[in-house]
């Protein structure tokens, strides 16, 4: 168990679903968050036994891999607003955060922390920065829509059926 405060580097993990620019809340809680993984066995390991991360494993079509979800508040627990974490490529220079893509390949810096609150003990994490070494672009999907309507019959409100 940790005893002390520390800053970790986690490297070369692979970037999902990255949200570091405008904070979501998922939860009800304001934050900003990106899932890693991996498809090697140690280095999932080597979350859970180095850096105290929860990992999960799941399957898709080329088959099993590793993830965790880290994440940073974007209100601390005084109130105060955070600032998002930081974002960089592999020359360690600002880059905007929306276009990273799943897929892509970095280095997650971790501020971490044991916590002993009502008799549960663990170690938390907060997303520092990101560096990202190897980035797909983030592209929008074409995904299914609706078509533009040009009705003029829609009525105002309608009226609530109940069951």
């Amino acid at each position: 168990m940790l005893d002390d405060k520390r800053t970790v580097i986690i490297r070369d993990a692979e970037l999902h679903w990255a949200k570091v620019v405008t904070p979501v809340s998922p939860f009800g809680t304001s934050q900003w968050e990106v899932q890693i993984r991996t498809r090697d066995e140690k280095k999932a390991k080597e979350w859970k036994d180095k850096f105290y991360l929860t990992t999960k494993t799941e399957k898709d079509d080329d088959g099993v891999y590793y993830k965790s979800n880290i994440k940073r508040k974007a209100i601390n627990k005084d109130g105060n607003p955070n600032t998002p974490p930081e974002v960089l490529d592999g020359n360690k220079q600002s880059i905007d955060g929306t276009t990273i893509g799943n897929g892509s390949i970095g280095n997650i810096m971790l501020f971490q922390y044991p916590y002993d609150v009502s008799g549960r003990k663990g170690v938390g994490s907060i997303l520092s920065k990101i560096q990202v070494t190897e980035l797909l672009k983030y592209q929008p999907t074409q995904a299914v829509d609706f078509e533009i309507e040009d009705n003029e019959d829609v009525p105002e409100e309608i009226d609530k059926v109940d069951f």
